[in-house]
């Protein structure tokens, strides 16, 4: 290997306090869905952008979500630059689960009746925790 294509510790180390920031950050839009759940009031169907109480609960776990999308995106870049390929597959694959949860969340809020959008919204949740937890397993490789 040359010198340009080694990912050097200070990238490796860079991109493992990054994964265990997205899995702390995860663990944490999880639990603000949980409060979601148990302590908003939605209507019995239709938009829950309308009716939902406390409205600030909603509106701290989709911020939280969007930060995670950042933070997604932040990981990209320095696996790129870094010339990491672990964390380029796991933080793409983790980026998706968060895409996926982000996007049932929103059908949720269209349609507070879908418990389907619900169920995706956990399993986005599950994919990212999985992908980023594999990548500080797993050993890199330029």
């Amino acid at each position: 290997m040359t010198e340009t294509q080694v990912v050097t510790t200070e990238t490796t180390e860079r991109l493992r306090r990054l994964g265990l920031m997205m899995i702390g950050s995860l663990l944490v839009e999880f639990l603000l869905g949980m409060a979601n759940t148990f302590w908003l009031d939605t209507p019995d169907s239709g938009s829950g952008w309308s009716g939902s109480t406390p409205m600030w609960l909603v509106m701290v776990h989709i911020v939280w979500g969007a930060l995670l999308l950042l933070l997604g995106i932040w990981i990209l870049i320095v696996a790129r630059k870094g010339k990491s390929r672990t964390w380029l597959n796991q933080g793409a694959f983790g980026f998706l689960g968060i895409l996926i949860a982000f996007a049932a969340g929103n059908s949720f809020m269209s349609d507070v009746s879908s418990d389907a959008a619900s169920f995706v919204m956990s399993v986005g949740l599950a994919i990212a925790v999985f992908f980023y937890s594999f990548g500080l397993f797993k050993k890199d490789e330029a």
